[in-house]
């Protein structure tokens, strides 16, 4: 007939057995504490050859637990590590874009003397208008039209303007 010491080992081996489960799942936590309660109980019933099994796979399992810190550790610091290359090569990137399109923004100076010519142009249009002199207007805007055309649209939009001009054009050809 099974005694009460019987009954203790039986729990013991059961907390054990619980123990290889939870491992084998990775919660190490639990699996030690189960292993804690089993060796409780072997204290209890002085199996001392059980309770430094116990131990030594209480310190394998601790073991492990230290290096999969250490690698996720390391795991953490190389995904920082990438995370800032990254973001390092956004910015880059950004800052090179940014210069990209500033330099297209940027009007060559081919383009800047036809718009310094179209401005003295308007200028004696305007001059010349007050003064009655209508066919030269006429001659100045079409000359400015064609300038305005000559400038490609992506480097600068005067769209607005060469239909200003035309509607002055047609203003002063009905006159």
């Amino acid at each position: 007939m099974p005694g009460p010491y019987d009954e203790l080992e039986k729990k013991a081996e059961n907390f054990e057995r619980q123990s290889k489960l939870e491992f084998n799942k990775k919660n190490f936590i639990a699996a030690i504490a189960l292993l804690e309660e089993a060796k409780e109980i072997y204290l209890e019933l002085g199996f001392q050859g059980k309770i430094g099994m116990i131990n030594q796979y209480i310190g394998r399992i601790k073991n492990l637990i230290t290096i999969a810190s250490q690698d996720l550790d390391e795991r953490v610091k190389s995904e920082q590590n990438f995370q800032k290359r990254v973001e390092e090569a956004i910015s880059e990137k950004i800052i090179y874009e940014e210069k990209k399109l500033a330099s297209l923004k940027t009007p060559s100076p081919e383009i800047k003397r036809k718009l310094e010519k179209v401005k003295l142009l308007l200028e004696k249009a305007e001059r010349e208008e007050k003064l009655g002199k209508i066919s030269r207007v006429i001659g100045r805007y079409e000359y400015v039209l064609e300038l305005y055309r000559s400038i490609p649209s992506d480097m600068i939009n005067v769209n607005n303007e060469i239909m200003e001009i035309e509607q002055k054009l047609s203003k002063l050809r009905s006159q």
